[in-house]
């Protein structure tokens, strides 16, 4: 009886499981990638196990004992440092026809400053301290939060809902092109949702982190070829 009731149980695991991924093809994921901190040459004598296992996923998540803090409304079971500084100088200029929430790094994007902030080493992680800073804000190099300061970057942490009548120059109803799990979504789709209507403009808006076969380097949602992923927002 009891073999009977555990088989049961699996099959309606695989099913419940088929239902919901069959309309989501397997990604390239991280391993091999940029977002592999193993294929680091820094992290070759990395002190602790985590390394030695192999493991990938460890770097940014734990399945136990994830790390909490007040500064998050976006926490996937995260094991790195976070960044909790709330100071952050937001992208501003005459042409910008959007209002920056108070906190620019709204969802994912405080999880991205973890590594990208020029402050936290990328290879920081399970309490380990790590040593590959990375600290370059200049051409090539992925400090684009260093000192806090985002002014020199693409906007975040603006709502994209309604945009378009605030800047004509703005399309976000444009399907994004099908890769997999996000096939039939529209660039508003992309923001993070807050709940109260909102769709705010993250870092993962452009940037898919998981999956390597992404278009190019940068895990783009488009080509960099003939500016397609530019053209996807921008209507010019």
């Amino acid at each position: 009886m009891k073999k009977t009731v555990i088989l049961t149980a699996l099959v309606g695991l695989t099913i419940g499981a088929t239902a919901a991924f069959a309309f989501t093809p397997a990604g390239g994921g991280i391993v091999g990638s940029k977002h592999d901190m193993n294929m680091l040459s820094e992290h070759a004598t990395m002190s602790g196990n985590e390394n030695a296992q192999g493991r990938v996923c460890a770097f940014c998540h734990t399945p136990h004992h994830k790390l909490e803090s007040d500064a998050l409304d976006y926490n996937p079971l995260w094991s790195h440092q976070i960044n909790v500084d709330t100071s952050f100088t937001a992208y501003d200029s005459v042409t910008f026809d959007s209002t920056v929430a108070a906190d620019p790094l709204t969802g994912p994007s405080r999880l991205c400053m973890s590594c990208h902030d020029g402050a936290i080493a990328v290879d920081q992680h399970y309490g380990i301290a790590g040593s590959a800073l990375r600290s370059g804000d200049v051409w090539n190099e992925i400090a684009v939060g260093k000192n806090s300061d985002l002014s020199n970057d693409h906007p975040i942490g603006f709502d994209l809902v309604g945009i378009t009548a605030r800047d004509a120059g703005i399309r976000t109803d444009l399907l994004v092109p099908a890769n997999g799990k996000l096939t039939g979504k529209k660039i508003q789709d992309l923001g993070f949702q807050t709940g109260g209507g909102e769709s705010i403009m993250t870092c993962a808006s452009c940037h898919d982190v998981h999956n390597k076969d992404n278009v190019d380097t940068a895990f783009l949602y488009e080509k960099q070829a003939g500016s397609q992923f530019c053209l996807m927002c921008h209507d010019k």
